[in-house]
């Protein structure tokens, strides 16, 4: 009688706990073999956690079939400390800035994806980090990317939010950077236009179009290829643009020898505004080819910028009516020293052939304070630094300095043209720890 009492004592306690964990039906075979339930009772309870479940709306979210509904949540929080030096020199005298010396929470982005089926998907990351220039001019407390998506045989379609497709630098993820920050000569394409910087890459708000086909038996090359129709400005919430950007790509990756060649091409409004319905503007094209080569333990990434801005209103500030065509590279090298440590050195450059350039422009946070804040027409600039993979990107840390020279700067004359004084430049030395997570 005991036993029979305790048995039964057992038994309704696991009948009442098993709902919580009715999908797993382990559980219940072991207690109807174990002679606590029977065969009817484990049949009953999996159909009243069904029943249950349907009720409450969980299964039109949640469904546990292949190919259904599902919510996946994402994040990356990047923690930083940096300091930076700057000075200016004029006509032989050197002017000292405010040093800089500060920790921030470089980027704090969560994301949601829902796969809704047949095809169709909405994204959503949000940036709660940084509020100084980050990469792309995103600003804290704004959208990093919002887009519904459909995809088929025949390509991905984005509608909504996201980057286009210009600069290669730019278009990797923040998180897979081989350097702690992007280079001088990606904020001053892709960054927010300012009247030096052109805002020609970065995130718009539009269609966004690609597709990948793979070449060869196995799969050893893939060919890749997009376009995107846009709102001319960057931004999310933009009204009153009145015209649109233009943008297409391809690449194209063989693995068996390590090489990724592509290219990126744009054209839009410059600065994205319209005077009037049907008028004239300001246009900017600019080409980008690129590479990535990958031997042993090394990697070379380097790419070429140029862009055309043609003047045809002379409402370009600094124009005077006059055609500018700035254009730089970047030249990335990374070795893989150990299977978690890995060396890497920049070297990028940069002509704004007038347009000009202010430190702010290409080295966030970077303190002028003291100084007369002067415009350059030419910049270049080293970084050599040091990553360790505790995780992949999933959990590292990236160490780097970076030393950086402007020179040249800009006097403007009545007919458009401009003249430099190679006798004037500014300096700056960068130190920057970055300490990643990512989920």
């Amino acid at each position: 009688m005991k036993s029979t009492l305790q048995s039964m004592l057992i038994a309704a306690a696991a009948l009442s706990a098993v709902p919580a964990f009715a999908q797993d039906k382990a559980t219940l075979d072991l207690l109807v073999k174990k002679g606590i339930i029977t065969a009817e009772e484990r049949a009953k309870t999996l159909q009243s956690a069904a029943a249950t479940k349907t009720e409450s709306g969980m299964d039109r979210v949640f469904i546990k079939e292949a190919g259904a509904n599902r919510l996946t949540f994402s994040g990356r929080i990047q923690g930083q400390w940096e300091m930076a030096d700057y000075t200016q020199t004029a006509a032989g005298v050197e002017t000292q800035a405010t040093d800089l010396n500060n920790v921030l929470m470089r980027r704090l982005y969560l994301g949601a994806k829902v796969d809704v089926g047949y095809g169709f998907s909405g994204e959503l990351v949000w940036n709660f980090g940084d509020s100084s220039q980050g990469t792309s001019g995103v600003r804290a407390g704004a959208a990093d990317k919002a887009v519904f998506t459909y995809e088929a045989e025949f390509g991905k379609f984005d509608i909504g939010y996201q980057k286009v497709n210009f600069g290669q630098e730019e278009n990797t993820s923040s998180s897979a950077l081989y350097t702690v920050e992007r280079s001088m000569l990606t904020r001053y394409f892709a960054e927010s236009n300012n009247g030096r910087r052109l805002g020609f890459g970065a995130r718009h708000v539009g269609l966004h179009y690609s597709n990948k086909i793979v070449v060869g038996e196995g799969g050893p090359g893939t060919f890749a290829y997009g376009a995107a129709i846009v709102d001319a400005v960057q931004g999310y919430n933009s009204t009153g643009v009145n015209d649109y950007g233009y943008y297409a790509n391809a690449s194209f990756d063989w693995k068996p020898l390590g090489l990724m060649v592509g290219v990126n091409f744009g054209i839009t409004p410059h600065g994205g505004t319209l005077t009037a319905v049907g008028g004239s503007t300001d246009m900017v094209e600019g080409l980008n080819p690129y590479f990535k080569y990958v031997t042993g333990d090394l990697t070379v990434v380097g790419e070429y910028i140029t862009t055309a801005v043609d003047a045809t209103s002379g409402t370009i500030a600094s124009s005077g009516g006059v055609d500018r065509d700035p254009n730089g590279y970047n030249l990335t090298l990374a070795y893989k020293l150990s299977e978690k440590l890995e060396a890497v050195a920049r070297y990028s450059a940069l002509d704004t052939d007038g347009r000009g350039q202010q430190v702010g422009d290409g080295f966030r946070d970077v303190v002028t304070t003291g100084t007369s804040g002067s415009t350059y027409d030419k910049s270049h600039s080293i970084f050599i630094g040091f990553n360790y993979y505790f995780n992949k990107n999933n959990a590292k840390i990236q160490v780097g300095y970076e030393k950086a020279k402007l020179e040249g700067t800009i006097t403007y004359n009545g007919d458009g043209t401009f003249s430099t004084n190679q006798a004037n430049f500014a300096d700056a030395d960068i130190f920057r720890v970055q300490a990643q997570v990512l989920f």
